[in-house]
């Protein structure tokens, strides 16, 4: 009955904003009923902060990380931007297997050598030359598009090409490579090797 009392004159004083004037006993008697908890409280107090000290260092760790992350990404685009420029405007792909050929400008009416009478599918004049801007002139197989620059290696020697034709037999990774005459055509033959497109 005292304790309740007391709690009711503290909570009267607290709500009037005066100091409670606890008896010494009643004191005495809230903090025996209070010290076993206190030491509770206290440690589940501190394991609380230590929990919150652990979680802050952890966000922090955290933001540090996507910070890190977000430079990385940033300087990663800046770097692919070239790559995907030089592929725009023709990198070199991978060597691949191929079969090559050779063909040439007929002489005469009775030679087949070619479709076009020595004209290309481009309208390059074969009679007059087999190089266009430098580059040998091949047929291609129809997925490679016209005007693409090859690099073609053949028995050790690598000769640069272009595609400005094309022919009935010339698919997969086959090819046939413009030469001046039907004795140069003849030497070549078929071989195999190896190309690559270069732009």
């Amino acid at each position: 009955m005292q304790s309740i009392i007391a709690s009711l004159l503290l909570t009267a004083s607290l709500s009037a904003g005066v100091a409670p004037q606890i008896p010494a006993k009643e004191t005495s008697e809230v903090a025996q009923q209070v010290m076993p908890n206190a030491s509770s409280w206290q440690s589940d107090a501190e394991a609380n902060a230590d929990k919150a000290a652990e979680l802050e260092k952890k966000l922090a760790e955290r933001n540090q990380e996507i910070e890190r992350l977000k430079k990385q990404l940033s300087s990663s685009k800046v770097n692919t931007a070239p790559s995907i420029k030089t592929e725009q405007t023709g990198a070199k792909t991978p060597w691949r297997t191929g079969e090559f050929t050779a063909y040439y400008p007929p002489t005469n009416s009775s030679e087949h050598s070619m479709q076009g009478n020595g004209i290309t599918a481009q309208g390059d004049n074969l009679h007059k030359s087999q190089t266009c801007e430098g580059y040998q002139i091949v047929a291609a197989p129809p997925e490679i598009p016209f005007n693409t620059k090859l690099e073609i290696e053949v028995n050790g020697a690598v000769m640069r090409a272009i595609v400005r034709d094309r022919g009935g037999a010339i698919k997969d990774s086959k090819f046939d490579i413009a030469l001046s005459d039907k004795s140069s055509a003849t030497n070549f033959g078929r071989q195999l090797g190896k190309w690559r497109i270069i732009e």
